[in-house]
């Protein structure tokens, strides 16, 4: 077995120069890969849904809002788009 040497960085930390690993990327749509796993694209058409509703709604402060809405459009890009996710939407009954 074979070790590959971790990438680091030079950082400042508390008024020192200080190396830091850089974290690999295993899976750059860990998420993604997660979500197929275990849901159906019905469900993640619903959890997408929720997410939006959650978007519009008016007690999310700017910074959530901008969060919440990666996340659906992400969800919603997963399912091949907005026509996709409309068609998942009607088959699990919304």
């Amino acid at each position: 077995m074979t070790r590959r040497k971790l990438k680091t960085h030079e950082v400042e930390f508390k008024g020192r120069k200080v190396r830091v690993t850089v974290p690999e990327n295993d899976d750059a749509n860990a998420l993604g890969a997660a979500l197929k796993d275990h849901l159906s694209p019905e469900a993640v058409a619903t959890l997408a849904n929720a997410v939006r509703v959650q978007v519009n709604g008016r007690r999310t402060n700017p910074e959530v809002r901008r969060q919440l809405d990666w996340l659906a459009n992400r969800l919603v890009t997963m399912l091949g788009g907005e026509n996709a996710y409309h068609d998942l939407l009607k088959e699990a009954g919304l």
